[in-house]
């Protein structure tokens, strides 16, 4: 079998090589190419374009850089058409997937999308365009499953794949006083920037009340020396994240938007999550948002159970002020006893595997 596969991110990059390793299992002589980065090129992936290219967000953003973008996307069609592949998996994404789906289609190609875009909270028109476009979604929310199934379109859930990547990783059972904090700003350049001097400062004002241990955790895509900038000669150290070991390890983290707040929900640490864009693309987002929360833990658990800190509250003071809250023993409890309902809606381990079973029956029936 042959299978292009685009991940343009660093998320859609790890859980893609989990679904190509099991893939493998299925079909030892399967051959694969398109867009990812460095853990899909360890498992054989071709790479037309590295995924560290596209870390751009914001609408205005992409605007700046849209003949960049346009470039990698005519190039990745044309070498998807030069090869054809059996099927084109789409990993997240959706600005620039939900286009290459159509494209891959008039192709005449099979195309399955992993990680479905999130159509139910903004957007909802674009369902049609699934529907035209998409021979199967495989979600990792039940109620996306539903949510697919009710408009016409073929839907498969997989539970979702933290589970099985980090969720044998166990919390440390004994803390001392230190107030051990991981900060999380990201895998774009531009959320580091938008959100982590903010993330220092809150630690810095915290660590004169107690004793603080902080640490950036580094995602794959964002250089050393861009994390250097911010934490050099503050209380603030960096360390890798090769696994969720920081996460877990933490009483307390903060996070942008995004996979790192279901990742402290699978772990169970409780988590303060921000977002903050300029203001054109802030309310352009507001434009078309239709639910009431933006942190993924929030939405699964269907109510507020993290802080949720957007735009100008991202500061110092604002988030010391969150996480003093967040750390008294009542309110701690609460969020921790919370988190780990929020991680049995995620189903069970095994969802690369499921994945890669429904994207061979794609492809052979």
């Amino acid at each position: 079998m042959k299978l292009a596969i685009v991940a343009g991110e660093a998320s859609g990059d790890l859980h893609a090589a989990e679904v190509l390793r099991e893939l493998k299992r299925l079909d030892p002589t399967i051959e694969t190419f398109g867009i990812g980065g460095d853990l899909l090129a360890r498992e054989g992936m071709r790479l037309v374009h590295h995924a560290r290219e596209m870390g751009i967000v914001g609408f205005f953003n992409v605007l700046r850089h849209l003949r960049m973008f346009r470039r990698i996307f005519a190039e990745t069609v044309n070498e998807i058409a030069r090869e054809k592949p059996d099927a084109v998996l789409l990993v997240d994404y959706p600005g620039f997937n939900l286009r290459m789906a159509r494209r891959c289609k008039e192709l005449g190609l099979r195309v399955v999308y992993y990680i479905s875009p999130q159509l139910w909270a903004w957007r909802r028109g674009r369902v049609k365009q699934v529907a035209k476009y998409v021979d199967r979604m495989i979600v990792i929310f039940p109620f996306e499953e539903t949510f697919y199934r009710e408009h016409g379109i073929e839907a498969t859930y997989v539970g979702h794949p933290l589970i099985e990547e980090i969720g044998h990783i166990q919390r440390p059972p004994e803390r001392d006083e230190t107030v051990c904090i991981a900060l999380l700003p990201g895998s774009r350049k531009a959320e580091v920037a938008s959100l982590l001097p903010a993330m220092v400062d809150a630690v810095e004002i915290l660590a004169h009340e107690r004793a603080v241990d902080a640490y950036v955790v580094q995602a794959p895509t964002i250089p050393r020396e861009l994390l250097d900038q911010y934490v050099t000669g503050r209380n603030v150290r960096v360390v890798a994240h090769d696994d969720g070991e920081p996460v877990a390890a933490a009483d307390v983290a903060l996070s942008s938007s995004g996979t790192a707040t279901l990742e402290c929900a699978v772990l169970g640490t409780p988590v303060i999550v921000m977002y903050r864009l300029s203001f054109a693309n802030y309310w352009l987002g507001r434009m078309v948002v239709t639910i009431p929360h933006f942190a993924l833990i929030n939405i699964v658990a269907g109510k507020k159970i993290v802080p949720e800190l957007i735009q100008g509250d991202v500061n110092g003071q604002t988030i010391a002020c969150e996480m003093r809250r967040l750390l008294e023993p009542v309110n701690y409890a609460r969020v921790v006893e919370e988190l780990a309902a929020v991680r049995s809606k995620l189903g069970d381990a095994g969802a690369a595997r499921r994945a890669a079973e429904s994207i061979m029956e794609t492809v052979k029936r």
